[in-house]
């Protein structure tokens, strides 16, 4: 049967890379978040464990639920405030959630410096901590989130501008109320890759640690190193004749006399819906014929199996998507194992 192949050395060379960085893995947060990008929540968390990380994020309650007592610390983003329950950190995207979270809760007060997307304005800091001295709640962190972390321009330095602001404010704040000084953090992967000298107390990484940047190539290069790599195990295997065609609507041609297999993954799967237009093949070259199917897919091949990628970045450019998108759609259903 199909399954993902997860490199254990290539996600601790990751880890290691972006612990270097900061200094210590203990500055190091991975998200978990969305089965882990797609390589499987129980199993990316066991390893980021083994390594030695102390921080994890994830989407949710029942995310969190899955990793409890795994790491010291794990932290929710977008939490429901009705059912989340245990001894996890909250993150606040709005003044609403600070008068829904429940009393004693753990928090991290997400302030929107520039993406507008989630998160209290700046002009509400002061309004959200009035609310969390009544709602009985615990300052943990203040984080921000950057929008133009990975792209060719100079607003990166802009919305750390306006960070180190909010920082300021938060602080006055911190000391007006007597509370004890929160935890910052505002690096995704792309800032913290970006930057020289990141001084926020730990940063929040994701598809680094996977392997992947979406950088411009003027960044330059960093040795990330994919960590997934989806196999297909052969169904049947059939010698066709120059002419013949394959597939639905048999778009796919034999050019010449060929050795076709079907395999076992197809656009049910989350492998992305090949049309039979344009050059397409495996990591190993073979070439994939006629259009992906719902369970399987037609490849030049006689192999027991073949990897389909083991590098999301050609797949992505492909179908005019990104790497998150062609990770994150494989199924949870497929079998993960970690080599």
């Amino acid at each position: 049967m199909a399954y993902i192949e997860l490199s254990k050395k290539n996600y601790f060379d990751n880890l290691a890379l972006l612990s270097s960085k900061l200094g210590d893995k203990s500055r190091l947060a991975v998200v978990l978040k969305d089965n882990a990008y797609g390589h499987g929540l129980a199993q990316m968390a066991a390893l980021a464990k083994t390594f030695g990380i102390t921080k994890a994020i994830v989407r949710n309650h029942q995310e969190a639920k899955v990793i409890e007592g795994m790491f010291p610390f794990i932290m929710i983003l977008t939490p429901d405030m009705a059912t989340v329950s245990g001894d996890f950190s909250l993150v606040i995207n709005s003044l609403l959630d600070l008068s829904l979270a429940p009393k004693g809760a753990k928090i991290h007060l997400k302030i929107d410096s520039g993406m507008h997307r989630s998160g209290i304005s700046i002009e509400e800091i002061e309004q959200a901590f009035i609310m969390i001295e009544k709602e009985g709640l615990i300052l943990e962190g203040v984080m921000t989130h950057f929008r133009s972390a990975d792209e060719l321009n100079g607003e990166l330095f802009w919305q750390m501008k306006v960070w180190e602001d909010i920082k300021e404010r938060v602080q006055k704040l911190i000391q007006k109320y007597g509370w004890q000084r929160p935890l910052f953090h505002a690096a995704n992967s792309s800032a913290l890759l970006r930057l020289q000298h990141y001084h926020d107390d730990f940063a929040r990484c994701g598809i680094a640690t996977y392997g992947y940047d979406e950088f411009h190539p003027s960044f330059g290069k960093f040795a990330l190193k994919p960590v997934l790599t989806l196999w297909a195990e052969k169904i049947a295997t059939r010698s066709l004749k120059k002419g013949m065609r394959v597939g639905y609507g048999g778009v796919g041609v034999c050019h010449h006399d060929s050795v076709v297999s079907t395999y076992d993954v197809g656009y049910g799967d989350g492998y992305f819906r090949y049309n039979g237009e344009g050059d397409l093949s495996t990591a190993e070259g073979y070439p994939i014929i006629g259009r992906v199917s719902m369970d399987n897919i037609s490849i030049i091949s006689k192999e027991d199996k073949v990897a389909l990628f083991g590098d999301a970045k050609a797949l992505a450019h492909y179908h005019d998507s990104i790497v998150y998108e062609v990770l994150v759609s494989l199924s949870r259903d497929i079998r993960r194992v970690v080599v």
